[in-house]
């Protein structure tokens, strides 16, 4: 370490560099490319850019991200600074937001874990039964299990059966919807269909009556309920180019969700060589399954009644077919039986429609897109209008689970749904689209596994629409870096207490706060009050209930107004009924070297880092150094992320630090030194470690 010139807290062995940087780059990528430098180099490892990219959620399939691996692939090793600017420069907003920490979901790696482990705890549940009226769907495997997620910024999860064909059925629903007010727009198709819950089975025949603005009842005033039952879906296809031949619109729909997840016709041209070469997707449309088709023909008689009660109502769109001579007009008894064209046609379509296969991860983009507004997360498309989302996502959490909608939102809050072929698929607006395909089936007609899911990741995730409502420190906001997840649940509460203010204590109170949470060290705001002798927030914490309780050095809030003189503070503790334990500071050198830690103004952002580093979270330190956090940012305790990380035994995160400019000597409030915490806790390999460097 010695003879080294450092540059934002990295040790640099050529100091030349610095100079390159304040020529070529703005801050932010130079706290980038400093941030992801290991081992005192200058240099970043191509294989480590690559795993942290790939850890972020992203895919090297990703088409937003082709021109940065083509670069890549030409650097067998090590990037230089200016090829690392050349590098991101190529898709910058999306790598950068990587690098950084600003995706859809900051901490993805936390986030696959978890939903590894909701997998694992559903996967046994083997209750339910295969759908059976249409005799394919009683053929497929059983124990097919999978899971996708796709977020706004096409960071992907996979698990299971996520990239096999299975029958789409009811999931076709939304989407038919939504094609159609793109074509019609809202006022148009809701006379043809309403939104509201039906309250009945979703192939029941009943139809809704209501009165367009008359006196008196016209033909087209009974309409379906919504477009998530039979009848609905049934109208908003048949509403789709009706003047196409059922070929073509078949194709159409198909390309259109093809745009919903990622799929694009071959474009952007260009020659090599006198060889015309086209740019094509590497997604694939929706499959269709003519046999599927026929067996839903062959047994949906319920549908087809269905069919001819809306041309009865006269809302389903006549094909425009005049009616031929009667062949048998000279026959005293036979006659030509005219079905009407518009009937078939559009039950043709749908049947079609339900019976499109598509995987896990397809319906997940879908999702995805709906959750983004209607812009296709991977290649940008802006597929559907806002207003087009915001109309269909109501009626989705309204009715988009057959029987079971109502308590299926209550519970699990997000718009979904469901189809007999055994898949749910979920949208969190603004964050993720969600489908798990599991083929046994409740007697709702919903996928057990997938309703076990969604009920999983709604009780571990702050994701329900209403979560907003309640303060819940024990669910995870998947927004959040799990280390700053962590310090939201206490960092405002200790800094207020330390900082004297009773109004920010007050306003947490009311939004039932828990003030008796601690940070990393279970330092509390009662703590941090006492040590600064604020003693009306003592009293207000004391007076709502909070009670003192030992830090991680088995000290109690007492402890600090002794140690600060604060007589007063000392004798309100001295009154309650507690033993309380002295602390057990470990100080080897008191008098020995001192370095000063940093101070940084945004003090959450200080916390979040020194809970990364006491859990070992390496990369959501590397994320906070890339937005600039110094590494030796201190805490209100003068702790840093060396203190934890090395109270913790946390060697990968001492080694990122140390490595990063973070000096040895730094002491905390009682004189502590990270070795010190390191030979309190015995931490043997991060002693040896910081042993060694201090020779």
């Amino acid at each position: 370490m010695k003879n080294e010139v450092t540059y934002r807290g990295v040790a640099i062995n050529d100091g030349s560099t610095i100079d390159k940087l304040k020529e070529q780059a703005t801050d932010k990528e130079a706290n980038l490319f400093f941030s992801l430098c290991e081992n005192n180099n200058d240099f970043i490892e191509v294989e480590r850019f690559k795993e942290i990219i790939f850890n972020s959620g992203l895919q090297q399939s990703d088409d937003r991200l082709e021109s940065l691996f083509n670069k890549l692939h030409n650097h067998k090793n090590n990037i230089s600074f200016e090829d690392f600017l050349s590098i991101i420069r190529t898709s910058p907003l999306l790598v950068q937001k990587s690098l950084r920490g600003e995706l859809a979901i900051p901490d993805f790696q936390d986030f696959s874990q978890n939903m590894d482990k909701i997998y694992e705890k559903v996967k046994p549940n083997t209750s339910g039964e295969l759908a059976s009226y249409i005799p394919p769907l009683k053929e497929v495997d059983p124990e097919q299990f999978g899971i996708a997620i796709v977020t706004i910024d096409g960071q992907v999860y996979q698990r299971g059966e996520s990239n096999v064909d299975f029958s789409i059925q009811s999931m076709v629903k939304p989407f038919n919807y939504c094609i159609a007010l793109e074509k019609l727009g809202l006022e148009k198709v809701s006379n043809h269909v309403s939104a509201e819950p039906s309250g009945r089975q979703f192939d029941d025949l009943t139809l809704m009556t209501r009165n367009m603005g008359g006196s008196s009842l016209k033909p087209n005033d009974r309409v379906p309920f919504n477009p998530m039952v039979n009848a609905g879906a049934i109208m908003t296809t048949g509403l789709i180019n009706p003047e196409d031949t059922p070929t073509e619109r078949l194709q159409y729909i198909r390309e259109e969700f093809g745009r919903l997840i990622g799929w694009f016709k071959p474009k952007n041209a260009s020659y090599y060589r006198g060889q015309k070469i086209e740019k094509k997707s590497n997604i694939d449309m929706p499959r269709f399954n003519k046999n599927v088709a026929r067996q839903e023909n062959f047994t949906g008689y319920n549908n087809i009644a269905t069919g001819f009660l809306l041309m009865a109502t006269g809302n389903l769109p006549h094909s425009g077919t005049e009616i031929e001579e009667d062949k048998h007009k000279d026959s005293e008894y036979e006659f030509d039986f005219h079905v009407e064209p518009g009937v078939t046609n559009a039950l043709k379509l749908y049947f079609s429609l339900c019976s499109l296969e598509m995987t896990a991860k397809d319906i997940a983009m879908a999702a995805a897109t709906l959750a983004n507004s209607g812009v296709c997360p991977v290649t940008q498309d802006r597929v559907l209008s806002q207003r087009t989302v915001r109309s269909c996502l109501p009626v989705m959490q309204m009715a988009g689970m057959y029987n079971g909608s109502g308590e299926f939102f209550q519970d699990i809050g997000l718009p979904a749904k469901s189809g007999v072929g055994g898949g749910i698929f979920l949208v969190v607006p603004q964050l993720m689209g969600i489908c798990i395909f599991s083929p046994r089936l409740d007697l709702v007609g919903n996928s057990i596994r997938g309703l076990e899911v969604a009920k999983e990741i709604t009780e571990r995730y702050l994701v329900h629409l209403f979560d907003g409502t309640m303060t819940d420190t024990k669910r995870i906001d998947p927004r959040l870096p799990i280390a700053r997840w962590r310090a939201n649940n206490c960092a405002e509460a200790i800094w207020a207490a330390s900082n004297g203010s009773i109004r920010t204590l007050e306003r947490l109170v009311s939004s039932q706060r828990n003030l008796e949470v601690g940070d990393y060290d279970r330092r509390t705001p009662l703590h941090l009050a006492s040590a600064e002798g604020h003693i009306e927030v003592v009293n207000f914490l004391l007076n709502e209930g909070v009670k003192p309780i030992p830090d991680r050095w088995g000290g109690y809030p007492i402890s600090d107004a002794k140690n600060n003189d604060h007589k007063e503070i000392v004798d309100i503790f001295s009154k309650l009924d507690i033993e309380y334990t002295e602390p057990l500071h470990y100080i080897e050198d008191p008098n020995g070297n001192s370095d000063e830690f940093a101070v940084y103004e945004n003090e959450s952002l200080v916390i979040e880092l020194l809970f990364a580093a006491a859990e070992n979270d390496v990369n959501g330190i590397r994320q906070l150094v890339a937005q600039g956090v110094p590494v030796h940012a201190g805490d209100y305790d003068s702790r840093t992320a060396l203190h934890l990380a090395a109270a913790e035994g946390s060697l990968d995160a001492v080694k990122y630090l140390v490595s990063h400019g973070h000096p040895l000597y730094v002491r905390d409030r009682w004189g502590a030194t990270p070795l010190d915490e390191a030979k309190r806790e015995k931490r043997d390999s991060v002693n040896v470690f910081l042993t060694e460097l201090m020779k």
